[in-house]
């Protein structure tokens, strides 16, 4: 517990805590958003990231169909979704807390670049990955390009388009909040009296979601795929996303003094919702209180709402002062490349897998899923720190070119601020 006190302790050095009445927030106009040093936040970004390569390392290499352990871990990397999802409602909401409108052209064009052009910009890429033929001999994939530009191969981009590959749906997603978002937080500051209410209807309407997917009523199923894709899917972690931004300085100092019971309380979510997924075996066990196999499932939601406020503690505490300038560097320079690697993963993942099965290396999944997540993540960095400068940087890495004097980290002087509607990607931290 002394090291929960530390976490606590260490935002009183940061400088999230000063609040936005009297800075430059109160002067920004309407397209150019609340700036505000908010580094903890930016730090949030490379452990989600690795939660996220953590569950599809799990996925490529460990037996799913034979180990109720591995489904176990899965579940409980799975709230790097949600987290991704809140902070990014957050973060963007943040941005126009003391705009008095949304300039709805500037916003679309800026919400279009910093995730539609890497969406289509990796669709495209992986369209092409998933034609081409494996082979024996390194790099194991072969590229004929003979059913590209055929009938089928156009459907299938078209599915991949409108479907998102594998992790891109994240992106899919967090567009749906793009479109309802200016009118979202309108009526939220309408509604500036009842911010508490509607927090607790989003979080039941969240578990009352997971219980109706679950029995499908009036006949309606969902597949798994999907209500990944549905925004209706993340009202607890959109809605509140945007209240919570909307009383940022408070939700800080309230998280910061209790992440005593935030440790305590998501440990408490991590053992109902193993307890629930080992329950999942038995036939009498209903199907609504599954966790294990249930992608939205009721009895996991506290673990997730716990683990985005232990991810938020943890950023906190990886940019206090009391860190080197070495390390705050790196925690920086992790967040600049954390979307270019969760863009590019899966494309690393299955090359591994090819490695693997080439060399016949026969490795423990224990050993291997770890490994995994290192390897990837380390060559998705390495990539997207090469490709951000490049003229390529804004589709492949999601972020605006970078100098070459930068690649090597370093702190970077003057304030890091955030501005949702001139940054890269869905949570948009820059530096002036």
């Amino acid at each position: 517990m002394a090291r929960v006190s530390r976490l606590a302790g260490a935002s009183i050095e940061s400088p999230t805590p000063t609040s936005v009445e009297g800075s430059a927030a109160g002067a920004v106009g309407p397209t150019s958003g609340t700036r505000r040093r908010l580094d903890h936040i930016d730090a949030m970004r490379p452990v989600k990231q690795a939660a996220v390569i953590s569950t599809h390392a799990l996925i490529f290499f460990a037996p799913l169909a034979t180990s109720a352990t591995v489904v176990g871990l899965i579940m409980l990397t799975r709230f790097a979704r949600d987290a991704f999802l809140f902070v990014s409602a957050c973060m963007l909401a943040y941005s126009y807390r003391s705009a008095p409108r949304v300039d709805l052209g500037r916003y679309a064009w800026r919400r279009f670049m910093a995730v539609g052009v890497p969406y289509l910009t990796w669709t495209v890429i992986y369209y092409l990955f998933t034609s081409a033929a494996a082979t024996s001999t390194f790099p194991y994939y072969t590229f004929r390009g003979t059913g590209v530009l055929s009938g089928a191969g156009a459907a299938h981009f078209v599915h991949l388009l409108w479907t998102g590959y594998y992790q891109l749906y994240y992106l899919i997603v967090i567009m749906e909040f793009y479109v309802i978002f200016p009118f979202l937080l309108a009526l939220l500051r309408r509604a500036a009296r009842w911010h508490r209410a509607i927090l607790v209807g989003a979080v039941v309407c969240q578990l009352a979601y997971g219980v109706l997917v679950s029995v499908h009523p009036f006949g309606v199923h969902l597949s798994g795929m999907e209500q990944t894709r549905l925004i209706v899917s993340y009202p607890a972690y959109l809605v509140g996303g945007v209240i919570v931004a909307l009383h940022l300085d408070e939700a800080h100092r309230w998280i910061v003094t209790h992440a005593r019971a935030i440790v305590l309380f998501t440990m408490a979510g991590i053992l109902v919702a193993e307890v629930a997924s080992y329950l999942d075996r038995f036939r009498a066990w209903p199907l609504y209180l599954h966790t294990g196999n249930m992608v939205f499932a009721p009895l996991a939601v506290p673990y997730n709402v716990g683990m985005i406020l232990c991810v938020y503690l943890l950023g906190v505490h990886l940019v206090s002062p009391r860190r080197t300038e070495w390390a705050r560097a790196a925690v920086q320079s992790g967040s600049d490349n954390s979307y270019g690697v969760y863009l590019s993963q899966l494309i690393w993942i299955p090359l591994l897998v090819r490695l693997v099965h080439a060399a016949n290396w026969h490795v423990p999944w224990p050993v291997a899923a770890p490994a995994a997540l290192v390897i990837v993540y380390g060559t998705g960095f390495v990539f997207t720190a090469v490709m951000a400068r490049t003229p390529l940087a804004k589709g492949v890495t999601g972020r605006s070119r970078a100098s070459w004097s930068t690649l090597w980290p370093r702190r970077r002087p003057g304030r890091f601020t955030l501005r949702g509607d001139v940054g890269d990607g869905p949570m948009d931290v820059v530096s002036e």
